[in-house]
């Protein structure tokens, strides 16, 4: 008797699968514990995580790398008045979405004049009184310096969590004399610390 009961545990084993539909099952019930165990411990299902990594237009361009490659003209239309297109800024050429702070880039945000623009002097001069530093004109400008505070810029919006690069504008050819100098101290919060 005690070999046919050893017999039948056997072909139980041997009819025992362990397919595909099982390792779904698996995988979904740990995403649905992980989702749940986000919610209970901060209420949301991310971990509290807020960065660009979930945003459906951030992961869609990675994916497609489907940049853009604008014109002057083209990159004004994405300075915030209308709502149906993302809030683009420029930087000496490079283009960088910052739709996620509509409110502080956006017509009535505090840094809504660099929208729809590539204000690359402006970044370096930090000189925002003066409607004709809001252009990528950097004749007249330290060049080392206009590259280090660039450089910077970029790099902020690069790394930033909210921020990302989305393409080029180009650039048309400089004509006439450059902005004047603005007369102000260069970031003045900075320098009265």
């Amino acid at each position: 008797m005690k070999k046919s009961t050893r017999g039948l545990k056997s072909q139980q084993h041997d009819n025992v699968k362990f397919g595909i539909i099982d390792i779904l099952q698996i995988i979904g019930g740990l995403i649905f514990l992980n989702a749940f165990l986000s919610w209970w411990f901060t209420s949301t299902s991310t971990w509290g995580y807020k960065g660009k990594w979930i945003d459906s237009e951030y992961l869609k361009l990675r994916i497609t790398n489907n940049y853009v490659n604008l014109t002057i003209d083209e990159l004004s239309l994405y300075n915030g008045s209308d709502p149906k297109l993302p809030v683009y800024i420029g930087i000496n050429g490079k283009v960088y979405d910052v739709s996620r702070s509509r409110g502080v880039y956006g017509p009535e945000g505090t840094y809504g004049f660099f929208s729809g623009k590539d204000a690359a002097r402006a970044f370096v001069t930090g000189c925002f009184s003066k409607q004709d530093e809001f252009t990528y004109d950097l004749r007249g400008l330290d060049p080392d310096e206009a590259m280090h505070d660039i450089e910077s810029w970029q790099r902020f919006f690069e790394t930033n969590s909210k921020y990302w690069y989305v393409g080029i504008v180009q650039h048309e050819d400089l004509v006439g004399e450059p902005p004047s100098p603005c007369d102000h101290m260069k970031f003045p919060t900075y320098y009265n610390h």
